[in-house]
């Protein structure tokens, strides 16, 4: 084998890079520092902003733009400071007409963007850090300072806004949202449950300009274009240029940069007569991307568009190693034909693909769909003739609108033959199988393993043992997702953050899976975006029960879109609610709901609940017989047991029913999750002089218009000698224990 100088270079600047980043980039990336503006200027504040576009996204209600070389001004007692920001995010609910290279001002209210505050949820100040961006503002009032355009930029956008409203007429609302996020990036327009579909069977990777996409649309063009031309370098320039243009048109991303990169070098070794080396191309390109956005080391997009060709190179190299081992057998055979040569290649390049991408996509969507190395034998080979077609009958609308529409016919059947398959897969069962975010010993057992299995492979590889690499990979992967599954031995708790609301889960030693509440009256879409993502993180696909103490919003919203999520999130197998008497017209539509769904419906009333080996949930009240008023009063309070380990879990109790439970606990308690999120007119003295116990735990949100957690109850519980644990300040609250003994772990460190 020869030896690629080049290989080498770049593999050693590109770990000397992680290296860097990974152990010191604290110290010397801007990205990691706390900006002027995080430094100086409290959230909230009103500022005014002076900076340049150099991008823009449309969304329905305002425009996101993105500014560069910032200067804010902001207010302080007795004077006017200014300090200087590389990037910011200006939202513009004005949608003020403005073109990329304009100079703005505007002011309005600064925002910092959130970190992740449970388990399995997105880092929304990470995802920004990794572009330099700190800050962002809600603009009151926008403005155009100076009308300096970028003259190319101006003219790409203008002719992709065309593009996109010619895929709009010419497909439909749902379709040409579709073909807009293939052809031009535009995801803005695409239905949600389309999206989610794709997700959910491992094919979201058609609806983003991927490298594929540009790899196939810059070759078409350079072979096209040195056909004509009967010239490498006129064909090589020309399809650089049409290639470049394109990617300033849906905008520079990793996977835009990764396959910009490696065509270049691919069309320079055409130009220059060398040979093409894929995996050199490719690791140059990495080293390229870092250079760019070093944050891009930790980046899912960036791992799996590279880990992506890695395995679709690797596989090219076992199916090469195994022809020619079979060429030197005795008895060999030829191919079945030409058709199934390719179906084969298909297979292969599937096989090493999803044998690469497996840690990354459980640690980054914490579940696998397992079909999809199956559906994307279907949607792959179908993709580059929707691309042609979406493309070509998109632009042939503009003047030929009977020729185009022929055209985009044959896409939107091609897409409902992709939904189809996708609905027709997620009935078969275990087709999303939630193995939960790996853990970094289990990610680094599986590429070991898998890098010994291809040694072993090309050195000692045989006729008869070419079938062996993928029980081996099938073994990894069957291993780590054993290894994924509930830890037993141990019970754990976790008070999740929701906002303003409830939502506790609990796991019991033998994989018994509750959820208690789960709703919010501050977070959109609690369900989709907290619970469900934590769930799975956990490696929980199916809630065994959920219990619902009573008919707030806060803490029942969220289960009602889980219900209407089955078969799509987590699926919930049984409700529990409050004795019957208890309900109100909430709690009668709740279960409307779930019988439409046909999830079970249980009540519990006072002594009892589940038992599942040592771990007990016990219902202390209601009671049938209860005078209580419906609603909080009346809320289901629920004795959790393990061994010595006691928890109490209150809803959102006050008044008689709160004195009620005075009489009833009859025990003090290691932990309580105090009601009704701190409010003043919970837990009072008597309660916790009955109930004594050592930890509190409160779920409320940070800036709540309700004051929770009430100074007065805080007081309380410090008298009692109470640590407390807020959601507010501490993110996710998780308890383990084995009934001996006991830890508490915060999600955010203060």
């Amino acid at each position: 084998m020869k030896k690629r100088i080049l290989f080498t270079i770049c593999l050693f600047l590109f770990c000397l890079g992680f290296g860097a980043v990974h152990f010191a980039g604290e110290y010397f990336l801007e990205e990691l520092q706390p900006s002027q503006t995080e430094k100086y200027i409290p959230p909230d504040s009103t500022v005014h902003l002076e900076g340049e576009v150099y991008r823009k996204e449309a969304r329905e209600d305002y425009q996101i733009l993105y500014l560069k070389s910032n200067s804010i001004i902001y207010n302080r007692p007795f004077k006017n400071n200014s300090l200087q920001e590389s990037k910011i995010l200006l939202y513009d609910p004005q949608k003020t007409a403005i073109k990329t290279g304009n100079k703005v001002q505007a002011s309005g209210n600064l925002f910092f963007f959130d970190e992740a505050r449970n388990p399995g949820g997105f880092d929304q100040k990470f995802y920004y850090q990794k572009q330099n961006i700190h800050a962002a503002i809600w603009g009151k009032e926008v403005r155009v300072t100076d009308q300096k355009v970028s003259f190319l930029q101006d003219k790409l956008e203008q002719f992709r806004d065309k593009w996109k409203a010619s895929l709009y007429k010419a497909a439909g609302e749902e379709d040409g949202g579709i073909l807009a996020a293939m052809i031009i990036g535009d995801k803005a327009g695409m239905d949600a449950e389309i999206k989610e579909l794709y997700q959910v069977n491992g094919i979201a990777h058609i609806l983003a300009i991927s490298g594929l996409h540009l790899s196939f649309i810059g070759t078409g063009v350079y072979q096209f274009l040195r056909k004509q031309t009967g010239s490498y370098l006129a064909g090589g320039v020309a399809g650089m240029m049409f290639l470049l243009l394109y990617v300033m048109m849906i905008g520079l991303t990793v996977s835009a940069l990764r396959a910009l990169v490696m065509f270049l070098i691919r069309v320079g070794a055409d130009m220059s007569g060398r040979a093409y080396d894929m995996l050199t191309s490719l690791l140059a390109a990495a080293v390229i991307v870092v250079l760019w956005q070093p944050l891009s080391y930790y980046d899912g997009g960036f791992q799996m568009s590279f880990g992506a060709i890695l395995g679709i190179w690797i596989a090219g190299q076992v199916q090469r190693k195994a022809e020619k081992e079979r060429e030197k057998g005795k008895n060999s055979r030829r191919e079945s034909g030409r058709l199934a040569g390719k179906w084969k290649s298909s297979l292969m390049a599937s096989l090493g693909v999803q044998a690469v991408l497996l840690p990354i996509t459980l640690y980054h969507f914490f579940s696998y769909p397992l079909y999809s190395v199956f559906l994307n034998l279907l949607v792959i080979p179908l993709m580059s003739l929707l691309l042609v077609l979406g493309a070509g009958g998109s632009l042939l609308y503009w003047v030929f609108p009977q020729g185009g529409g022929v055209l985009i016919w044959i896409c939107k059947r091609i897409l409902d033959l992709y939904e189809i398959s996708c609905r027709a897969v997620m009935r078969i069962p275990a087709s999303e199988i939630a193995v939960g975010r790996p853990e970094l010993e289990t990610v680094i057992f599986y590429y070991g393993t898998v890098t010994v299995a291809l040694w072993i492979f090309f050195k000692h590889v045989g006729r008869r043992k070419w079938g062996s690499l993928l029980c081996v990979f099938t073994a990894c992967g069957t291993l780590m997702l054993a290894g994924q599954v509930s830890v037993y031995g141990k019970t754990y708790i976790t008070v999740l953050d929701v906002g303003q609301g409830d939502s506790i889960f609990m796991r019991g030693a033998k994989g018994t899976t509750v959820l208690v509440d789960a709703g919010s009256s501050t977070e959109k879409q609690i369900g989709k975006y907290r619970i469900e993502p934590f769930l799975k993180s956990q490696g929980v696909g199916q809630l065994d029960y959920v219990f619902v103490t009573h008919g707030d919003s806060d803490h029942m919203n969220g289960i009602e879109e889980m219900l209407s999520r089955q078969g799509r999130g987590v699926e919930i197998s049984c409700l529990i609610f409050p004795a019957r008497e208890m309900w109100d017209e909430k709690l009668e539509a709740l279960a409307a709901l779930a019988e439409q769904y046909e999830v079970k419906i249980r009540t519990v009333e006072r002594g009892q609940g589940i038992i599942s080996g040592e771990w007990r949930i016990t219902c202390i009240q209601p009671e049938g017989k209860d005078k209580f008023e419906k609603g909080n009063e009346a809320s289901l309070v629920l004795d959790v047991s393990l061994g010595k380990f006691d928890l109490l879990l209150t809803g959102d109790v006050e008044g008689e029913g709160e004195k009620i439970l005075e009489e009833r606990t009859g025990k003090s308690y290691d932990v309580l999750k105090v009601s009704h999120h701190g409010s003043k007119n919970s837990t009072s003295a008597e309660f916790l002089e009955e109930v004594s116990p050592d930890y509190a735990l409160i779920s409320a949100g940070e800036n709540n218009r309700y004051g929770h957690p009430h100074p007065d109850t805080v007081e309380r519980l410090e008298d009692r000698g109470c640590s407390i644990y807020t959601t507010i300040k501490n993110g996710a609250v998780t308890i383990c224990t084995d009934g001996r003994k006991m830890e508490i772990q915060s999600f955010l460190q203060e």
